[in-house]
Protein backbone atom coordinates (compact mmCIF):
# COMPACT_ATOMS: atom_id res chain seq x y z
CA UNK A 1 0.00 0.00 0.00
CA UNK A 2 1.54 3.46 -1.10
CA UNK A 3 2.82 5.73 1.86
CA UNK A 4 2.41 9.92 1.00
CA UNK A 5 4.57 11.55 2.71
CA UNK A 6 4.49 14.67 0.39
CA UNK A 7 1.75 17.63 2.30
CA UNK A 8 2.05 19.94 -0.69
CA UNK A 9 1.99 17.72 -3.51
CA UNK A 10 -0.70 15.30 -2.05
CA UNK A 11 -3.83 17.51 -3.97
CA UNK A 12 -2.11 18.50 -6.52
CA UNK A 13 -1.00 21.42 -4.66
CA UNK A 14 2.27 21.73 -6.33
CA UNK A 15 0.25 24.26 -8.25
CA UNK A 16 0.11 26.60 -5.08
CA UNK A 17 3.04 28.84 -4.69
CA UNK A 18 2.23 28.63 -1.06
CA UNK A 19 5.12 27.58 1.40
CA UNK A 20 4.85 24.03 3.09
CA UNK A 21 7.47 25.26 5.60
CA UNK A 22 10.03 22.97 4.36
CA UNK A 23 7.12 20.05 3.93
CA UNK A 24 5.91 20.57 7.78
CA UNK A 25 2.23 22.32 7.56
CA UNK A 26 -0.42 22.82 4.56
CA UNK A 27 -3.77 24.23 4.99
CA UNK A 28 -6.05 24.38 1.90
CA UNK A 29 -9.99 26.00 1.84
CA UNK A 30 -12.59 23.32 0.70
CA UNK A 31 -14.95 24.55 -1.71
CA UNK A 32 -12.43 27.26 -2.83
CA UNK A 33 -11.31 29.11 -6.50
CA UNK A 34 -8.32 26.44 -5.97
CA UNK A 35 -10.37 23.63 -6.36
CA UNK A 36 -9.19 22.66 -9.95
CA UNK A 37 -5.74 22.40 -8.50
CA UNK A 38 -6.18 20.56 -5.45
CA UNK A 39 -8.83 17.82 -6.22
CA UNK A 40 -7.44 14.32 -5.62
CA UNK A 41 -5.29 12.18 -8.02
CA UNK A 42 -7.04 9.11 -9.71
CA UNK A 43 -4.65 6.72 -7.62
CA UNK A 44 -6.54 8.41 -4.05
CA UNK A 45 -9.60 6.29 -4.72
CA UNK A 46 -7.53 3.44 -3.85
CA UNK A 47 -6.53 2.80 -0.22
CA UNK A 48 -3.44 4.52 0.88
CA UNK A 49 -1.77 6.03 3.80
CA UNK A 50 -0.43 9.15 4.54
CA UNK A 51 2.70 10.05 7.10
CA UNK A 52 1.15 13.31 8.30
CA UNK A 53 -1.94 14.83 10.59
CA UNK A 54 -4.96 16.11 9.47
CA UNK A 55 -7.93 17.87 11.01
CA UNK A 56 -10.80 19.06 8.69
CA UNK A 57 -12.55 21.81 10.30
CA UNK A 58 -16.02 21.24 8.15
CA UNK A 59 -18.82 23.44 8.19
CA UNK A 60 -20.36 21.64 4.65
CA UNK A 61 -19.22 18.33 3.55
CA UNK A 62 -20.54 16.26 0.73
CA UNK A 63 -17.79 13.84 -0.49
CA UNK A 64 -17.69 9.94 0.69
CA UNK A 65 -14.46 9.08 1.82
CA UNK A 66 -13.44 5.90 3.99
CA UNK A 67 -11.08 5.28 7.07
CA UNK A 68 -9.96 1.99 7.47
CA UNK A 69 -13.28 0.44 6.85
CA UNK A 70 -15.70 3.76 8.12
CA UNK A 71 -17.14 5.44 5.55
CA UNK A 72 -17.56 9.28 6.14
CA UNK A 73 -20.73 11.07 4.10
CA UNK A 74 -21.92 14.47 5.51
CA UNK A 75 -21.19 16.35 7.90
CA UNK A 76 -21.71 20.15 9.31
CA UNK A 77 -20.07 22.00 11.48
CA UNK A 78 -17.16 18.97 12.60
CA UNK A 79 -14.30 18.27 12.97
CA UNK A 80 -12.98 15.06 11.07
CA UNK A 81 -9.64 14.34 12.67
CA UNK A 82 -7.32 11.84 11.04
CA UNK A 83 -3.69 10.20 12.20
CA UNK A 84 -0.96 9.46 10.28
CA UNK A 85 -0.82 6.02 8.80
CA UNK A 86 -4.63 5.29 8.76
CA UNK A 87 -5.54 3.97 5.92
CA UNK A 88 -8.13 6.50 3.61
CA UNK A 89 -9.56 6.49 0.23
CA UNK A 90 -11.60 9.14 -1.58
CA UNK A 91 -15.33 8.19 -3.05
CA UNK A 92 -17.10 10.90 -5.36
CA UNK A 93 -19.20 13.83 -4.51
CA UNK A 94 -22.47 13.29 -3.22
CA UNK A 95 -24.34 15.64 -5.31
CA UNK A 96 -23.48 17.07 -8.75
CA UNK A 97 -22.19 20.41 -7.28
CA UNK A 98 -19.32 20.69 -4.62
CA UNK A 99 -20.67 22.45 -1.60
CA UNK A 100 -17.94 21.94 0.48
CA UNK A 101 -16.67 24.28 2.94
CA UNK A 102 -14.30 25.05 5.53
CA UNK A 103 -10.45 24.11 5.87
CA UNK A 104 -8.04 20.94 6.24
CA UNK A 105 -4.79 21.12 7.84
CA UNK A 106 -2.27 18.80 7.40
CA UNK A 107 1.05 18.96 9.46
CA UNK A 108 3.20 16.97 10.88
CA UNK A 109 4.89 16.59 14.56
CA UNK A 110 8.22 18.16 13.50
CA UNK A 111 6.82 21.43 13.41
CA UNK A 112 4.90 21.59 16.94
CA UNK A 113 7.58 22.88 19.45
CA UNK A 114 8.97 20.13 21.93
CA UNK A 115 6.52 16.85 19.83
CA UNK A 116 9.05 15.80 17.24
CA UNK A 117 7.49 12.00 16.99
CA UNK A 118 3.78 11.38 16.03
CA UNK A 119 3.16 9.55 19.64
CA UNK A 120 4.09 12.57 21.31
CA UNK A 121 1.59 14.52 19.54
CA UNK A 122 -0.97 11.58 20.40
CA UNK A 123 0.10 11.64 23.85
CA UNK A 124 -1.00 15.08 24.29
CA UNK A 125 -3.40 15.59 21.85
CA UNK A 126 -5.73 12.22 22.53
CA UNK A 127 -8.36 12.75 19.69
CA UNK A 128 -5.58 11.82 17.39
CA UNK A 129 -6.27 7.98 17.52
CA UNK A 130 -4.25 5.75 15.38
CA UNK A 131 -6.76 3.21 14.78
CA UNK A 132 -10.28 5.05 14.64
CA UNK A 133 -11.72 8.32 13.17
CA UNK A 134 -12.91 10.32 15.48
CA UNK A 135 -15.75 12.51 13.99
CA UNK A 136 -17.58 15.34 16.10
CA UNK A 137 -20.57 17.62 16.08
CA UNK A 138 -19.72 21.15 17.13
CA UNK A 139 -21.74 23.83 18.88
CA UNK A 140 -22.09 27.23 16.86
CA UNK A 141 -19.97 28.99 19.12
CA UNK A 142 -17.21 25.86 19.57
CA UNK A 143 -17.16 25.42 15.68
CA UNK A 144 -16.85 29.72 14.71
CA UNK A 145 -13.90 29.65 17.33
CA UNK A 146 -11.91 26.54 15.86
CA UNK A 147 -12.88 27.48 12.21
CA UNK A 148 -11.78 31.29 12.71
CA UNK A 149 -8.37 30.09 13.99
CA UNK A 150 -8.20 28.44 11.05
CA UNK A 151 -9.05 30.80 8.82
CA UNK A 152 -6.08 32.94 10.17
CA UNK A 153 -3.94 30.22 9.61
CA UNK A 154 -4.85 30.04 6.20
CA UNK A 155 -4.30 33.72 5.67
CA UNK A 156 -0.89 33.77 7.40
CA UNK A 157 0.53 30.99 5.56
CA UNK A 158 -0.18 32.99 2.41
CA UNK A 159 1.60 36.14 3.73
CA UNK A 160 5.15 35.86 3.08
CA UNK A 161 5.45 38.20 6.44
CA UNK A 162 8.45 37.80 8.71
CA UNK A 163 8.16 35.34 11.38
CA UNK A 164 5.68 33.80 9.43
CA UNK A 165 6.50 30.28 11.06
CA UNK A 166 6.25 31.09 14.28
CA UNK A 167 3.04 32.54 14.13
CA UNK A 168 1.92 29.17 12.44
CA UNK A 169 3.05 27.48 15.27
CA UNK A 170 1.40 29.46 17.49
CA UNK A 171 -2.02 29.41 15.89
CA UNK A 172 -1.77 25.80 15.39
CA UNK A 173 -0.87 25.04 18.92
CA UNK A 174 -3.88 27.23 20.09
CA UNK A 175 -6.01 25.40 17.88
CA UNK A 176 -4.69 22.09 18.21
CA UNK A 177 -5.51 22.90 22.49
CA UNK A 178 -9.25 24.40 21.36
CA UNK A 179 -9.84 21.05 19.56
CA UNK A 180 -8.43 18.77 22.78
CA UNK A 181 -11.22 21.37 25.03
CA UNK A 182 -13.70 20.94 22.96
CA UNK A 183 -13.09 17.06 22.41
CA UNK A 184 -12.70 16.53 25.77
CA UNK A 185 -15.61 14.12 26.67
CA UNK A 186 -17.54 15.03 24.03
CA UNK A 187 -20.56 12.58 23.68
CA UNK A 188 -21.03 13.79 20.43
CA UNK A 189 -18.28 12.03 19.06
CA UNK A 190 -19.82 10.03 15.37
CA UNK A 191 -19.26 6.11 15.57
CA UNK A 192 -21.04 3.98 13.32
CA UNK A 193 -21.87 1.31 15.45
CA UNK A 194 -21.13 -0.24 19.40
CA UNK A 195 -17.60 -1.84 17.83
CA UNK A 196 -16.51 1.37 17.19
CA UNK A 197 -17.06 3.38 20.07
CA UNK A 198 -15.37 0.48 22.33
CA UNK A 199 -12.32 0.44 20.19
CA UNK A 200 -12.25 4.38 20.90
CA UNK A 201 -12.61 4.17 24.40
CA UNK A 202 -9.89 1.42 24.14
CA UNK A 203 -7.13 3.86 22.20
CA UNK A 204 -8.01 6.31 24.70
CA UNK A 205 -6.97 4.39 28.17
CA UNK A 206 -3.98 2.90 26.03
CA UNK A 207 -2.97 6.37 25.90
CA UNK A 208 -3.56 7.25 29.57
CA UNK A 209 -1.51 4.32 30.85
CA UNK A 210 1.58 4.62 28.79
CA UNK A 211 4.43 3.99 29.29
CA UNK A 212 3.34 1.65 31.34
CA UNK A 213 1.18 -0.67 28.98
CA UNK A 214 -1.07 -3.22 30.27
CA UNK A 215 -2.45 -6.24 29.36
CA UNK A 216 -6.02 -6.70 27.23
CA UNK A 217 -7.72 -8.22 31.10
CA UNK A 218 -6.65 -5.09 32.36
CA UNK A 219 -7.55 -2.86 30.29
CA UNK A 220 -11.03 -4.11 29.98
CA UNK A 221 -11.15 -3.71 33.38
CA UNK A 222 -10.56 -0.01 32.90
CA UNK A 223 -13.29 -0.12 30.59
CA UNK A 224 -15.72 -2.04 32.63
CA UNK A 225 -16.20 -5.04 29.85
CA UNK A 226 -14.53 -8.62 29.50
CA UNK A 227 -11.97 -9.28 27.75
CA UNK A 228 -13.54 -11.42 25.21
CA UNK A 229 -15.83 -8.71 24.88
CA UNK A 230 -13.32 -6.41 24.32
CA UNK A 231 -11.49 -8.51 21.77
CA UNK A 232 -14.50 -9.04 20.08
CA UNK A 233 -15.28 -5.39 19.45
CA UNK A 234 -11.39 -4.25 18.47
CA UNK A 235 -11.66 -6.94 16.10
CA UNK A 236 -14.34 -6.15 14.40
CA UNK A 237 -13.56 -2.64 14.11
CA UNK A 238 -10.14 -2.90 12.97
CA UNK A 239 -9.81 -6.28 11.98
CA UNK A 240 -7.01 -6.80 14.15
CA UNK A 241 -6.16 -8.18 17.95
CA UNK A 242 -6.46 -6.03 20.98
CA UNK A 243 -3.09 -7.32 21.40
CA UNK A 244 -1.81 -6.07 18.33
CA UNK A 245 -3.19 -2.64 19.03
CA UNK A 246 -1.35 -2.62 22.04
CA UNK A 247 1.55 -3.39 20.37
CA UNK A 248 1.00 -1.29 17.38
CA UNK A 249 0.74 2.36 20.42
CA UNK A 250 4.41 0.44 22.44
CA UNK A 251 6.20 0.05 18.62
CA UNK A 252 5.49 3.72 17.88
CA UNK A 253 6.67 4.96 21.43
CA UNK A 254 9.84 2.82 20.83
CA UNK A 255 10.22 4.79 17.66
CA UNK A 256 10.13 7.80 19.23
CA UNK A 257 12.45 7.10 22.53
CA UNK A 258 14.93 6.15 19.90
CA UNK A 259 15.09 9.89 18.09
CA UNK A 260 15.72 10.52 21.37
CA UNK A 261 19.64 10.59 21.10
CA UNK A 262 20.54 10.94 24.89
CA UNK A 263 19.03 7.63 25.86
CA UNK A 264 21.23 4.55 25.68
CA UNK A 265 19.14 1.35 24.20
CA UNK A 266 19.16 0.16 27.86
CA UNK A 267 17.16 3.12 28.70
CA UNK A 268 14.71 2.59 26.23
CA UNK A 269 14.29 -0.96 26.91
CA UNK A 270 13.74 -0.16 30.56
CA UNK A 271 11.36 2.39 29.77
CA UNK A 272 8.98 0.13 27.77
CA UNK A 273 9.14 -2.51 30.22
CA UNK A 274 11.51 -4.66 29.24
CA UNK A 275 13.94 -6.15 31.47
CA UNK A 276 17.17 -6.90 29.07
CA UNK A 277 18.02 -4.60 25.91
CA UNK A 278 18.20 -8.16 24.27
CA UNK A 279 14.63 -8.97 24.83
CA UNK A 280 13.88 -5.28 23.22
CA UNK A 281 15.53 -5.78 20.00
CA UNK A 282 13.62 -9.09 19.44
CA UNK A 283 10.25 -7.35 19.66
CA UNK A 284 11.42 -4.40 18.03
CA UNK A 285 12.52 -6.47 15.19
CA UNK A 286 9.50 -8.60 15.04
CA UNK A 287 7.14 -5.77 14.54
CA UNK A 288 9.13 -3.69 12.70
CA UNK A 289 11.14 -5.60 10.76
CA UNK A 290 14.57 -4.59 11.96
CA UNK A 291 16.30 -4.69 15.51
CA UNK A 292 16.15 -0.87 17.30
CA UNK A 293 19.67 -0.76 16.77
CA UNK A 294 19.41 -0.92 13.14
CA UNK A 295 16.59 1.50 13.43
CA UNK A 296 18.88 4.04 15.52
CA UNK A 297 21.96 3.62 12.75
CA UNK A 298 19.67 3.97 9.79
CA UNK A 299 18.37 7.50 11.58
CA UNK A 300 21.61 8.20 12.45
CA UNK A 301 22.28 8.48 8.36
CA UNK A 302 19.34 10.19 7.82
CA UNK A 303 21.00 13.19 10.39
CA UNK A 304 24.24 13.26 8.53
CA UNK A 305 22.47 13.77 5.03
Amino acid sequence: MRIYDNIKTYFFNNLDDTTDYNNQFYIKKMGSIDLKVDLPKAEYSEPHKRDFFEIGIIARHNKNMMIGDQTFYKMTNGLAIISPFQTISYGESNTDVDEDEGYVIYFKSSILEGLNQPYEVQNRFPFFKMHTLPLYYLSEDDFSVISTLAEALYKESRSNEIHSLEVIKSLLSILLYKVKRVTDNNEGIVTLNRFDAIMSKFENVIQSSNPNFLSVNEYASMLNISPIYLTECVKKATGKSAQKIIIDYKVLLAKTLLHQKDKSLFEVADALGFNETANFNQFFKRNVGTTAAQFRKQLNKIDIK
